[in-house]
């Protein structure tokens, strides 16, 4: 019940929220919820309670709902004005009476429109001309006025506003400010080169602040940035996003879609698993023999994104240089993904649903050999080793007629255990409008996925490989003020996975190892087939025989945020400050069995099989079970400075953050220490009439990894940017290039992590005491003692830091249709973290202890092409992007190797070694005059090249082959057509 809290607060906020918006009609609705009040109207109570007093707005508002009357007024003139319930019984003339009444009370009141409009003014006032009083009055009856800003909160000066059934307008001042005479029924046009077009209806407001939406590529479009966003224009670090429509795939894992979407993004998806799927992730490769994996931010917060559901995403970017990563100083020298989750809007309320269902099925698989070719192959390899054949021609021709398939099996175990296809579904329901008040994002999504592997449907439990997740996201936006903003958000997901006893390496791993004649999967009789000996098993019992398990996982990502205007003290200033809590459980149950196997040795005279049990088992299923967890505290606050003078704007952001993260099921002392950060971080950015740009940001950083001396490190990066196709010159060549930007940065960030496997050392200036297996004294060796010794010896090592070197260009042409963009990169990475192996074995430690001992240096290109072009009514878009990165290792602290050609110094991190086959021998001969190869070599064995020249194949023959496992470039393209 405990895992299960996290679940009914989020769909108690879920609840909340559709109460509140489930009858947002397109008025600005303020419902007052209020604990205490226990006579508040709610839509779902349909009525009142004899006595409840309404505030007024809501009774206004009711009205509209109910009467189709509607009341125009400002939100501050009816403040604290009640309203009793029982009047909204009354019919219309006596209604408009009462109103009257109440409003006359508080030096206020109702001046008649038109038979269905009103509008609530002052007691002083006149009352409107004659000529408003006609049912569509030809003069306009209201003044609605509000400011226009951009998306990163500027005021939009220039920007076009006109009434859409008349035509006339007027135009934004220098502060973004508006005012027009429009009649309650009207509807607002706004409108701007390089923005999207608004249209918002007058109804009830007076005031309506209105913030525009760049067209998508514009170079007005908001880009989201480290802590913050900026214009497109004005980007001097490398990054690049993803439309969000590319991400809505049929898959559950958004780390399997990004590789060959996004230039800069190496991407290997090593497993299929249902639940387990997750790609490895790099951001240009990688520059270090620890931990190479990117950061990533999710609504700010560094949090897993491989659950969440692409519909609940705004916005999707990859940051890459120094630039553009400074700012996470110690958490940003791999790069850095942001995403953010969609908030909500001020329209009417929009609901979408989307379904859809995929097939998965294998990429590719190796064909096998069968029974008979496996059979031919081991009597030749034993034979021409002077040897005698393992197989009688008897049982050969048994095997290949299939006529006694249990006693001369011929098994494909692949197509035993593995269905042809595998299915999944996905449905997601959102919900998003509001006023610009109070606005809202709600979604739910479903994911269900079944595996490959097939099931053995006698079985008395579903052993079958299944994953099925629930997606709930809230998202609130709330105007507390004229300059505050409210912003709360909870995501989470619920999973349930189900799977066989037997991990399902190990069943895959059989399958491609056990041959296809030993025994059938199963006999005819229900025995379970399994051989003698031997380390492998038969891949069907552990499929389908050894049990099941089961996983519960839940997550929950909660977060809140105050944005404040400053700009009354000075002009462009904000503030800003956010606090998250996230936590994660996972449960995982087993239970499982080992079952009887056996194997058949021949028949009887009754031509029944004669069996030889090789395993005694039991049919009962054991139980285990474990827990995993954590919890995260994060809290961040910023002052934001955008402001203009002429053509000059000046922007700077100075950030503090902390987090603090608890494994909530760690079994030793050191990992059940809470991990904390700390860090400012700070950014400068100037340009003067968009065409010469700046930009310097820094990060300051402290890791619990290093002594107090050594804890915080300073992590600055600079960056310049010129629009070219901005100078007077380059006017006559726009006519061919529309656009033309370049870019450079360099920089430096950090990292302070040390990854040894999957685990993390911790506190590395602090040694470690651990227990050993003991010491071995005596004669025989037969005297044992345990005890302690030095687990992990303390280092005093300090930051791992990459110098990050980026030089960027931007181009349109062919009449803004085809958009590039290219960036060459070089890092060179110093102070690794690697253990010391100058240290001799003799020695005796037990492991030897780290220092910054690695150099290494990355370089290469990426680049990103779009094409858009229209025939007619088809809007056809294509693109495509290329990665391509190389790395180096300068210093490893290895020991000079006997041969320059053995040098890992000079090779890709990870290279492989091996030795490269020359051919086949031909015959004998060439056996005796060539250099001496291992084992019992004879005519079409592999010729392996003698590479020192010594006359003996060994390990000093080996040299660099192969790629490595992490590819090293990267592409993808695509087309789109739409109408």
């Amino acid at each position: 019940m405990k895992n299960l809290l996290p679940l009914k607060w989020g769909l108690a906020l879920l609840c909340l929220a559709t109460n509140v918006f489930a009858a947002d009609d397109g008025l600005r609705q303020n419902f007052a919820v209020n604990s205490h009040n226990s006579n508040a109207y709610t839509p779902e109570s349909g009525g009142f309670s004899r006595d409840t007093q309404l505030t007024l707005k809501v009774a206004l508002e009711e009205i509209y709902r109910v009467k189709g009357i509607l009341f125009i007024y400002n939100d501050r003139q009816i403040e604290g004005i009640n309203f009793p319930s029982q009047l909204l019984k009354l019919e219309v003339k006596p209604l408009i009476t009462a109103i009257d009444k109440i409003l006359t009370s508080h030096q206020l009141r109702c001046s008649k429109l038109n038979n269905k409009q009103y509008l609530i003014v002052a007691l002083s006032e006149k009352d409107a001309p004659a000529a408003q009083l006609a049912e569509q009055p030809r003069k306009p009856a209201v003044v609605i006025s509000g400011n226009v800003r951009d998306g990163i909160g500027n005021p939009l000066p220039g920007v076009t506003v006109k009434l859409s059934r008349s035509g006339k307008g007027v135009i934004t001042n220098a502060a973004g400010h508006y005012a027009i005479d429009a009649e309650p029924l009207d509807t607002l046009e706004f409108s701007f080169i390089g923005y999207k077009r608004q249209v918002q209806p007058v109804r009830n407001r007076l005031e309506m602040d209105i913030t525009m939406e760049a067209e998508e590529g514009g170079l007005n479009e908001v880009v989201v940035v480290g802590y913050g966003k900026q214009r497109k224009i004005s980007l001097i670090g490398a990054q690049t996003g993803i439309k969000i429509e590319e991400l809505k795939q049929p898959v559950r894992n958004l780390s399997t879609l990004l590789a060959g979407r996004l230039a800069g993004i190496i991407g290997v998806q090593r497993s299929g698993e249902p639940g387990y799927d997750d790609a490895q992730i790099w951001i240009r490769g990688i520059s270090t023999f620890t931990d190479s994996r990117p950061l990533v931010l999710v609504d700010g917060v560094e949090r897993p994104f491989s659950n969440i559901d692409p519909e609940d995403i705004e916005s999707f970017n990859i940051l890459k240089d120094a630039s553009a990563t400074a700012v996470y100083g110690v958490r940003g020298a791999n790069g850095v993904i942001v995403i953010t989750t969609k908030g909500g809007k001020a329209q009417k309320t929009q609901i979408n649903a989307d379904i859809n269902k995929g097939i998965t099925q294998f990429t590719r698989l190796p064909h096998y050999a069968d029974g008979v070719t496996y059979m031919k192959m081991a009597n030749e390899a034993t034979t021409t080793r002077g040897g005698t054949a393992q197989y009688s021609d008897e049982a050969i021709r048994k095997t290949a007629s299939g006529e006694d398939p249990e006693l001369y099996p011929n098994v494909n175990w692949i197509d035993e255990i593995f269905r042809k296809n595998g299915s999944n579904k996905r449905a997601n329901l959102n919900m998003r409008g509001g006023t610009d008040i109070t606005s809202y994002y709600v979604s739910l999504s479903y994911y269900d996925e079944i595996g490959l592997f097939k099931r053995d449907d006698l079985a008395r439990y579903n052993s079958d490989i299944k994953f099925t997740r629930y997606n709930f996201t809230s998202n609130l936006n709330m105007k507390v003020t004229k300059t505050t903003r409210l912003e709360f958000g909870v995501q989470g997901y619920i999973g349930n996975g189900n799977y066989p006893g037997t991990g399902t390496d190990a069943i895959f791993d059989a399958a491609i190892k056990l041959p296809p004649i030993v025994h059938p999967p199963k006999y005819s009789d229900g025995k379970i087939g399994g051989q003698r000996t031997g380390d492998v098993t038969n891949p069907y019992d552990l499929l389908t025989q050894t049990g099941y398990a089961t996983e519960f996982r839940n997550q929950i990502f909660s977060n809140i945020r105050l944005r404040q205007d400053l700009g009354f003290l000075v002009k462009g200033l904000s503030f800003t400050s956010m606090f998250s809590f996230d936590s994660y459980n996972l449960h995982k149950m087993a239970r499982t069995k080992t079952v009887d196997n056996w194997i058949a040795t021949g028949r009887d005279a009754d031509g029944k099989l004669i069996f030889e049990q090789t395993r005694i088992g039991s049919n009962y299923l054991s139980y285990a079970r474990s827990n995993g967890g954590n919890r995260q505290f994060y809290t961040e606050t910023a002052l934001n400075y955008d402001n203009t003078f002429g053509k000059h704007r000046v922007g700077g952001l100075l950030l503090y953050n902390q987090s603090d993260k608890i494994d909530a099921f760690k079994d030793d002392f050191i990992g059940s220490i809470p991990r904390r950060q700390r860090g400012l971080a700070g950014r400068g950015t100037y340009s003067w009439n968009d065409k010469y740009l700046a930009e310097v940001n820094f990060g300051y950083n402290g890791s619990e990894t290093f002594s107090p001396n050594r804890r915080y490190g300073f992590f600055p990066s600079a960056g310049l940017g010129w629009v070219v196709s901005g100078e007077n010159f380059f006017q006559p060549a726009t006519n061919v290039i529309q656009f033309l930007k370049f870019r450079f940065s360099y920089g430096l960030v950090g990292n302070g992590e040390i990854l040894d496997g999957d685990n993390i050392r911790r506190f590395a200036y602090i040694p470690i005491v651990a227990s050993t297996t003991g010491y071995t004294f005596g004669k025989d060796r037969n005297n044992n003692f345990n005890g302690y010794d030095i687990g992990e010896y303390a280092s005093d090592v300090t930051w791992e830091t990459a110098k990050k070197t980026n030089l960027g260009m931007e181009i349109t042409t062919f009449r803004d249709k085809l958009n590039i963009q290219v960036d060459v990169f070089k890092e060179n990475r110093k102070n690794i973290f690697l253990r010391r192996s100058s240290i001799p074995a003799m020695i005796g430690l037990r492991s030897n202890p780290y220092g910054n001992l690695g150099k290494t240096e990355n370089k290469g290109i990426d680049i990103s092409i779009d094409y858009n072009y229209k025939i007619g009514a088809v809007q056809l878009n294509l693109k495509g992007n290329f990665t391509y990165n190389r790395n180096k290792v300068i210093d490893d602290d290895l020991p000079a190797w006997a041969y320059p050609y053995l040098e890992r110094k000079g090779q890709k991190i990870g290279q492989r070694f091996g030795y490269i086959a020359e051919g086949l021998f031909a015959d004998s001969a060439e056996i005796l005059r060539s250099p001496v190869q291992n084992g019992n070599v004879r005519p079409g064995d592999l010729k392996f090249k003698d590479i020192n020249g010594d006359g003996i194949i060994n390990a000093y023959d080996q040299s660099a082959i192969g790629y490595g496992s992490v590819p090293e470039i990267v592409y993808g393209f695509g087309c789109k057509c739409s109408i």
